[in-house]
């Protein structure tokens, strides 16, 4: 059948969530929940073997989305290749299983020392994990490395991202400015910020050495 393979690979993972939600209960409580998944998170810049499903999250992604800009295949190529851009995907895995891309994220040059975030989106499937703090933690890194004093980023509502205008304000942003479509802009400042921590196994491969990878 067409649609044998899709239908396992979702079977599968509707039953490794069934398995999530045991665990989660035997575990009592948040912090140790997650410390028993045994995560790990990749972070890797945009490429040729990737760019597929980035390509694909970047255009069907609504919910857990700050902008809902959407880009074709060229446009993420130009992304990946532009040296001004900081163009990031994220992979996670847990010990039921690997959930491939679950986030991207593009920062585009601003006035000098800033990044502005231009896009930021999230696989759903990995709420209430605390990716979105890993991930914050990973630009910081890389800002610093990068000489960026300050990040800037906007969330612009839509019918169907509600569940993120509270994104900016929870990681720790300062509102700047609203506008009466409801749309709102942030910024944080780089230095001597730190998001809080997830229990999770952090891998990079392939983006500029990070003062505090450095040194661990």
């Amino acid at each position: 059948m067409v649609f044998a393979a899709e239908d396992l690979k979702r079977a599968g993972f509707y039953h490794d969530n069934a398995r999530r939600a045991t665990l989660q209960k035997q575990a009592g409580d948040l912090v140790a929940y997650l410390a028993s998944l045994d995560m790990t998170i990749m972070f890797q810049p945009f490429d040729s073997t990737g760019r597929a499903r980035i390509v694909q999250l970047i255009n069907k992604s609504n919910q857990y989305n700050l902008t809902t800009r959407r880009y074709t295949d060229p446009e993420v190529t130009d992304a990946e290749n532009d040296p001004c851009v900081f163009a990031l995907q994220v992979r996670l895995a847990d010990i039921f299983g690997d959930y491939g891309i679950i986030s991207v994220v593009i920062c585009r040059p601003g006035e000098a020392g800033v990044w502005d975030i231009d896009t930021w989106l999230m696989s759903c499937r990995v709420l209430g994990r605390k990716v979105e703090h890993t991930v914050l933690g990973e630009i910081l890194r890389q800002a610093r490395a990068a000489g960026i004093r300050k990040l800037t980023g906007t969330y612009k509502p839509t019918d169907r991202n509600k569940l993120v205008a509270g994104h900016y304000a929870k990681l720790g942003f300062t509102k700047i400015g609203e506008e009466g479509s409801g749309q709102t802009c942030w910024e944080l400042l780089v230095e001597g910020r730190e998001p809080e921590s997830a229990p999770m196994k952090i891998v990079s491969q392939g983006l500029p050495p990070a003062e505090e990878n450095s040194s661990s």
